[in-house]
């Protein structure tokens, strides 16, 4: 099934799965989960990104297929403050999804870039960043296409993440409503652009964050154990 962001949107139907996925940005395991179809609608980009989502008892797992013509990054410092300029994926969760404009102790940010570096961090009491926070995140990144060469092009790239309940601060449960929200971001030569499944603006606007549902499909099971 997928859906298209503003015909259904801010939410998401993510399916509980049996066996774990296992993070090598390989696909062929994302058959049961529902797609996020995303284009990037600015003057300076052209990019798509399908979204997906999946959880079991110990994770959630997410996963995003980017197409890009032109993959760049150039950071591989833990927490680098340029990180976010290179290609990369970010998501935001708001565990308790409180609708508001704090970004608190309870809500995590990941960028991700195509080197595999990460930058993230939580919020604080006074609604701002701790960016000494480092999570534990699991992912893998595959490249479809050469890094950094624009004498050719490229199709894009997978990052396919597994992040902890443990992590998140939260048991997961039928019908658990997380705020969240995904985005990306595209290095082009000199130019830089950014796009969401919301339209939040920043991007840590957790009053702007759609809903990420957890579903536990009895029927999904039964066939994915025999």
């Amino acid at each position: 099934m997928m859906i298209w962001a503003g015909v259904h949107a801010k939410e998401y139907i993510s399916d509980y799965i049996v066996n774990p996925i296992v993070i090598d940005a390989d696909l062929s395991e994302w058959n049961r989960a529902s797609v996020i179809l995303l284009k990037d609608t600015t003057a300076k980009g052209d990019n798509q990104m399908k979204i997906r989502s999946l959880w079991d008892e110990q994770n959630l797992y997410l996963a995003y297929e980017v197409k890009n013509d032109d993959l760049q990054a150039n950071q591989t410092v833990l927490d680098h403050r340029e990180l976010w300029l290179d290609d990369m994926i970010e998501f935001l969760i708001d565990p308790l999804n409180e609708k508001d404009s704090c970004w608190d102790e309870n809500d995590l940010i990941y960028h991700i870039n195509l080197l595999g570096q990460k930058k993230d961090d939580r919020g604080s009491a006074d609604c701002g960043t701790n960016p000494e926070w480092n999570g534990e995140a699991k992912y893998a990144v595959s490249l479809l296409g050469t890094l950094n060469d624009s004498t050719d092009t490229d199709n894009g790239y997978i990052i396919e993440i597994s992040i902890s309940w443990a992590e998140i601060g939260l048991k997961p449960v039928e019908g658990l409503k997380l705020g969240a929200d995904f985005a990306c971001g595209d290095k082009d030569g000199i130019r830089n652009s950014f796009f969401d499944w919301v339209g939040a603006r920043p991007f840590r606007s957790p009053y702007a964050f759609g809903d990420l549902i957890l579903r536990r499909d009895e029927n999904i099971i039964r066939d994915e154990k025999q």
